[in-house]
């Protein structure tokens, strides 16, 4: 009597085993089965969005409700979503496998991005700018409201005007390379000669930009264009 009582006790954990790990299996195999729904859905997005690689596009795939079994497919998932669809932030696509009529609608956040420079730390008028204080991230296009910079190197050297929080972008309209009242060295000449003095800025000034300047020696005021930090040309 105790050794069947044994026996039919051991039938019934090898069953409950057996159960468990089918269950485990199936799981996983949902797990990826979802897992790859999810990859080939966001390359879809990605490959209609930038067919040229010329731009820099973030998507991520909105989370597929647990209950959802995604089956095997057979053959390769079509995907497919409209173009009224593309051009939201939030595209809505559809996945389907052809050979057991299979389908379900996925939603997958898109968002274009571009490289720009932003300060490390607050930072209060008359900052220079250096490698320590700005840095790059992808900002979305869409909350950009006003050119930035997209290199460092562009606004190294250059002095902030107005205090600017920590992560913010870097504004062209709120930098100088020259300011009011800087000292600066005014350069003129030719390729085969090169005159310099000195004079002071009487307006701020960007890289580029053709600025109000006087002569330190002639005390006459001159236009001249802004070459680098406390640099300015004159052409003759």
């Amino acid at each position: 009597m105790n050794k069947l009582y044994y026996y039919q006790a051991f039938a019934r954990l090898i069953t409950i085993a057996t159960c468990m790990y089918t269950g485990i299996t199936a799981a996983d195999e949902n797990n990826l089965a979802r897992t790859q729904l999810v990859n080939q859905a966001e390359q879809f997005v990605l490959n209609q969005l930038n067919p040229k690689n010329n731009k820099t596009v973030d998507v991520v795939a909105m989370p597929i409700d647990k209950r959802v079994k995604v089956p095997n497919c057979p053959s390769a998932l079509k995907f497919s979503a409209s173009e009224d669809a593309l051009s939201q932030s939030n595209v809505t696509v559809k996945a389907e496998c052809m050979d057991n009529n299979w389908y379900m609608f996925m939603v997958i956040k898109a968002t274009e991005t571009q490289a720009v420079v932003v300060l490390s730390s607050a930072v209060s008028p008359g900052t220079l700018l250096t490698p320590n204080n700005v840095h790059i991230v992808n900002m979305n296009k869409k909350r950009l409201r006003s050119s930035t910079f997209a290199d460092t190197k562009d606004v190294i050297g250059a002095r902030i005007k107005r205090r600017v929080s920590a992560g913010r972008p870097i504004d062209p309209n709120n930098l100088c390379f020259v300011c009011k009242g800087d000292s600066v060295t005014i350069s003129a000449g030719t390729s085969t000669m090169q005159v310099k003095t000195s004079g002071v800025a009487l307006e701020d000034g960007r890289m580029g930009e053709t600025i109000q300047v006087r002569n330190r020696r002639s005390n006459k005021k001159i236009s001249a264009r802004v070459a680098s930090t406390g640099q300015v040309e004159i052409s003759i």
